[in-house]
């Protein structure tokens, strides 16, 4: 047993964690960045026989026993020493909750230091159907229209229109050109391609005329003769010819943001990058611009959809059969295991010698007990991971843009977040502090377009939602493996 490095006592009870993290990962939102953080409300109710999940964790405050007297060495008691002890033989690696380096004696209830943020120990009671059934998961507007194929056009020939985005200029550049689409990138690097936004038929009666402004930088694309002639003969704008042409049954609608300066015009196929810009962003939209013979294809860079498998853990009698069900969602994408079910894939799954999910599986996947820590973490679960597959690594640690990464290249990646992504509330167990609300999901989609991303759920099914509400919760301990 390896000895325990004490800097203060501060009073007996529960065993708590003290962690040293890094600082959150920071955004870099994309200037008509498209997001909707949405939080489920818990319910408030309680029972006795049912887990208290109405009391989210309370922001910081300053704590009696952290005063300079309180931290003074006091007297302990048997039972304390030996829950410590227990602790240490029952986490060999005690930095593996969020980076955990040191033990502390702590009572529930106290602030302690996890990641770099102060959070409040409380009881160690695991969540479970209760809060799954009373809280909702921050799904989405579903994925994007401009996800169509580019194959999904009309009988008549038509042109990709690519789309690309100034970062600085905050402007988005519309062409048929291939050559301007690709040099402009490597011209300035504030250039960001997007990909395919629609596709145009090569000669229609209606050409969409482009205009552009030497003094600003800014393109305006219009159908309207008269505001080129007004436009270029009172204002200075260049007229730079027929940009491409309108035709078909898909509209494209017209925005305009009286507060973006260049930029201001905005044009899209996708219906729901649309809503959410007016609902939420100060948009305002002017109609349909005009029409495109076939859908959109967005740059990989930007998009993409994995659509692994989802198994729904309750329905198949596996209340606590997250992490399992979330790496076989994974495997069975990359083709492995795919005649196996969900019960006979968890009946395989290694459990943990002494309780401690840095171990193995705590308990029965097809059992929930509120004072079980049922769960398995990234380390033994991508040793069993490895039995089928020899290419899972444990990411552990992995900020976002990693694991979207990951995603782009194919690979999905089961990450630990919590139940309906409500805030992480953490509990005093024998092995240390853990997530009392922990759950497991399947990374499998983004979309930086709309500052998205998708995961395939055990218990809310395959949806959308905000990368900043995604990423709260996963950044709390970066608990990652992927199937490569």
């Amino acid at each position: 047993m390896k000895p325990i490095t004490q800097k203060h006592i501060i009073a007996t009870g529960a065993i708590a964690i003290l962690a040293l993290g890094e600082a959150p990962v920071s955004l870099n939102s994309h200037p008509h960045t498209v997001y909707a953080q949405q939080t489920a409300n818990t319910n408030t109710s309680e029972t006795e026989n049912k887990p208290d999940i109405s009391q989210e964790a309370q922001a910081p405050q300053e704590n009696p026993r952290h005063s300079p007297e309180a931290s003074a060495i006091t007297a302990t008691d048997s039972s304390n020493q030996q829950a410590i002890e227990n602790a240490q033989e029952n986490n060999p690696n005690p930095s593996d909750e969020g980076g955990i380096t040191e033990i502390y004696r702590e009572a529930v209830g106290s602030s302690v230091m996890i990641n770099g943020e102060l959070v409040v120990l409380e009881p160690a009671q695991k969540a479970g159907k209760y809060e799954a059934d009373n809280t909702q998961a921050p799904r989405e507007l579903g994925g994007p229209s401009r996800q169509e194929s580019a194959g999904d056009v009309a009988d008549k020939p038509t042109n990709p229109v690519y789309r690309l985005y100034n970062t600085r200029s905050m402007e988005h550049l519309y062409t048929q050109d291939a050559h301007e689409k690709d040099q402009l990138p490597k011209l300035s690097k504030d250039w960001v391609y997007e990909g395919i936004a629609w596709q145009a038929a090569q000669l229609s009666e209606k050409p969409v005329y482009r205009v552009y402004n030497p003094k600003s930088g800014e393109h305006l694309y219009t159908q309207d003769t008269y505001e080129i002639k007004v436009l270029t003969s009172k204002h200075g704008w260049k007229a730079e010819g027929i940009a491409y042409y309108s035709s078909g049954s898909k509209p494209v609608y017209r925005l305009y943001n009286p507060k973006a300066g260049v930029g201001s015009h905005f044009v899209t196929l996708d219906t729901n990058e649309k809503d959410i810009l007016v609902s939420q962003h100060g948009w305002k939209y002017e109609g349909i611009a005009w029409y495109a013979e076939g859908g959109a294809t967005p740059s990989t860079d930007n998009y993409r959809l994995l659509g692994v498998k989802n198994y729904k853990q309750y329905a198949f009698g596996a209340p606590s059969g997250c992490e399992g069900a979330s790496l076989l969602q994974a495997l069975q994408y990359k083709g492995k295991l795919t005649d196996w079910g969900l019960v006979q894939f968890l009946k395989t799954i290694p459990k943990s010698p002494n309780g401690n999910p840095n171990s193995g599986f705590v308990g029965s996947p097809f059992e929930e007990h509120r004072y079980v820590y049922s769960a398995i973490y990234p380390a033994p679960l991508t040793t069993w991971a490895k039995q089928y597959h020899p290419n899972v690594q444990d990411i552990s640690g992995s900020s976002v843009d990693s694991l979207l990464d990951e995603v782009k290249a194919g690979n999905p990646v089961v990450t630990w977040v919590t139940i309906n992504f409500q805030p992480v509330r953490r509990g005093s167990w024998p092995f240390g502090p853990a997530v009392n609300n922990n759950h497991a999901v399947t990374l499998d989609g983004f979309n930086q377009l709309t500052n998205q991303v998708h995961v395939s759920d055990p218990i809310g099914g395959s949806y959308w939602l905000s990368r900043s509400t995604f990423e709260k919760i996963y950044t709390a301990r970066k608990y990652a493996v992927v199937v490569r």
